[in-house]
């Protein structure tokens, strides 16, 4: 088989020619199912277009309805008259204001013809678009008054929103538009933007309408045996009732008038049928006053085809709700609600090494007692016997069959097992903005309703909870589990490709609470140290004891630097530098400049620009040095430290430190000051 590679798709017009050669069958009445309720043939719901019934086949391809049956074939109505395409009126114009009515030629001379050409093959070589060009030779153009080539006089043309034209005044009729354009010679199309090979500017008034598949606009069944018809069927229904009228009536000599009122509500439903949002005209309504939903509606908008089925889906294995946070957990770990994990599965394939674990797994049902002191256990949901075929051999577990079908577990079988701690999942929050905001956390199943995640992965996700929701996705292949922990887990995501920093690291009271962990020479009495220790689950040897008054201290920096790892050095000014004139480092006065000497911190104060989010610099020196998983530690560690610390430190807000301070309301007052003289 020879494979072809895509190279490009172009997006152009369709032509009355294609449009009946693509047509499975000419539609020319509006009743869709005769009485026994078999589609009518040449209506609006003929076998010719597809089948969406079971039992029928399609007489165009011969395929029955379903998955992998009929696709659908498009059919066609031959239009009475002309009607212009609503989506293509400001082309229209542009073509009408260019070109002479009587010639067809663009209304410029040779030489500025000869000029704007060279234009556009530069715009073309250097890939910039031809769009503010013919932008310029159409405003041109609507100052010449005499074509320069048939000296006929050209009218000033206007629109009439939606698809009416004037020409000094004087209605043109999509007949009189169509012949105009057919008139522009090819050459000249370049001008316009069009391009000849593909489109011609009379193809954007139609005279042949394309009648979409049925599988694009299935009919319901209601519960009374009616039949409810699409949006888009019903539209179709006017069209073809209009344009019988309208050909009986001029086939039979009626009067001009008549004709002409028939000819606009032929254009008014198809218009609606285009875009039923078209401003300038009432929307063509369903029997109950709602507006029908037709071709323009279906595809913009967040509901529209593109932002509700291409750009998002609603999938399986997925799961959503509200996010709570969790300082416990790691950054690596996602608290999953005990309902949630009872609904997800992972498939297993049963192998002679996992057989007897996963008998014991199904014996335990979809809804297993956990022991005493355990909060859950996982069951399993379903099996499936056989996984090439799938079909009809998927087997639901219950209470009542869960031994029978564990009795009957054979090799190569898969079981959907539900979630359990360890297990990979996808975490993603909208908007997904960057490649952070989908990442791979491990499984910690939870109590209560909720999301829960580490405070310090919120900066990538743009997290916080305030009622925010995240997506939670099971991937289902041992290959996408290995891809995802590998290439996906929030550790390999702690330096961001954006500004090479670390995206995640310490926020809020973690950074508040080593700021008072390490400023100066803060010392903690030993029980409130051990404490402070024992929020890490610290095993090493005791930091440094002093004593005075007969009572033991450890120092907050000896505290902190139990975290570094022994061969760090590194110096560098903290974010508390008051930028003093004359720099007195290292004994700066305030604390600020940070001497970090073979992991023990010597000077200064640990803050933002130390473990923080977006500025950590310690973090940034752990990563590069000591891996991402020393990284993921560091920061589990120092988060908990932080928030230790705080809760034996306090930290005070009051009314006053909302207050403006005196230097800033000075400024603002000399703001507002030169501002009131320029006025």
């Amino acid at each position: 088989m020879i494979t072809k590679k895509i190279g490009r798709i172009e997006f152009t017009l369709l032509s009355p020619k294609e449009i009946r050669e693509m047509s499975a069958t000419k539609v020319i009445t509006a009743d869709t199912y005769d009485d026994d309720g078999f589609p009518i043939n040449m209506g609006l719901m003929d076998t010719h277009l597809g089948v969406i019934e079971p039992g029928l086949r399609c007489k165009t391809c011969g395929l029955r309805a379903g998955k992998d049956g009929c696709p659908g074939h498009f059919g066609h109505i031959d239009l009475a008259m002309p009607v212009v395409h609503v989506g293509f009126v400001k082309y229209i114009r542009n073509c009408l204001r260019a070109t002479c009515r009587e010639c067809g030629r663009i209304l410029l001379s040779d030489e500025r013809l000869e000029f704007y050409k060279k234009e556009i093959e530069r715009f073309e070589k250097e890939g910039r678009s031809i769009v503010p060009l013919v932008k310029d030779i159409v405003k041109e153009c609507e100052n010449v008054s005499k074509c320069p080539r048939c000296k006929r006089e050209n009218g000033k043309i206007d629109l009439d929103k939606p698809t009416t034209f004037r020409e000094n005044g004087k209605k043109l009729t999509p007949s009189e538009i169509r012949e105009w354009l057919e008139k522009i010679p090819d050459e000249d199309l370049k001008f316009l933007n069009i391009n000849p090979k593909v489109a011609r500017p009379e193809w954007m008034v139609l005279t042949v309408l394309p009648v979409p598949p049925v599988t694009v606009r299935p009919s319901v069944t209601l519960e009374s045996g009616e039949r409810s018809e699409d949006d888009l069927t019903h539209k179709l229904v006017d069209v073809i009732r209009i344009n019988q009228r309208l050909q009986e009536n001029r086939d039979a000599g009626a009067p001009q008038l008549i004709v002409e009122d028939l000819w606009e509500l032929l254009q008014y439903h198809v218009t609606t049928y285009l875009d039923n949002q078209t401003s300038g005209i009432p929307p063509a309504r369903h029997r109950s006053g709602r507006p029908l939903k037709t071709l323009a509606q279906r595809l913009k908008g967040k509901e529209g085809r593109f932002r509700s089925n291409l750009s998002g889906k609603r999938v399986n294995f997925s799961a959503r709700t509200v996010i709570s946070p969790d300082p416990n957990l790691s950054i690596n770990e996602v608290g999953v609600p005990i309902e949630v994990a009872r609904e997800l599965t992972v498939p297993v394939r049963v192998t002679p090494y996992n057989i007897e674990w996963l008998r014991e797994m199904i014996k335990r049902g979809p809804n297993p007692e956990p022991p005493e002191g355990v909060k859950y256990i996982p069951g399993v949901n379903y099996i499936i016997r056989d996984p090439k075929t799938l079909k009809q051999r998927r087997i639901k577990v219950t209470e009542k069959n869960a031994n029978d079908v564990a009795e009957r577990l054979e090799v190569g079988m898969i079981v959907e097992r539900q979630l359990m701690d360890g297990d990979i999942v996808l975490f993603n929050r909208q908007p997904s903005l960057h490649r952070m905001s989908m990442m791979a956390h491990k499984v910690r199943v939870l109590p209560y309703k909720t999301f829960r995640l580490n405070l310090s992965v919120c900066p990538p996700y743009n997290a916080d909870f305030d009622g925010d929701e995240m997506n939670l996705h099971v991937v289902q292949s041992e290959e996408a589990r290995a891809e995802a922990e590998i290439l996906m887990k929030v550790q390999e995501h702690i330096l961001s490709p954006r500004f090479g920093g670390p995206i995640i690291g310490g926020i809020h009271d973690h950074i508040s609470g080593c700021f008072l962990l390490t400023y100066k020479d803060k010392k903690f009495p030993i029980q409130e140290a051990t404490h402070i220790l024992s929020s890490i689950n610290y095993r090493g040897k005791l930091p440094n004891i002093i004593e005075e008054d007969g009572k033991r201290y450890i120092l907050g920096k000896d505290i902190f630097s139990v975290l570094l790892p022994d061969d760090l050095n590194i110096e560098y000014k903290a974010k508390s530098c008051f930028n003093c004139e004359v720099c007195t480092a290292p004994d700066c006065p305030h604390d600020a400049y940070v001497i970090i000497e073979k992991g023990v911190l010597k000077k200064g104060v640990i803050d933002e620009k130390g473990i923080g989010a977006f500025k950590g610099l310690i973090l940034d020196k752990i990563i590069r040095e000591h891996g991402v998983e020393y990284g993921r530690e560091f920061i589990d560690k120092v988060t908990k430290l932080g928030i230790a610390a705080i809760n034996i430190c306090g930290f005070t807000v009051g009314i006053d430190d909302e207050d403006i301070p005196i230097e800033a309301r000075r400024q603002i007052e000399e703001g507002l000051e030169k501002a009131k003289k320029k006025i």
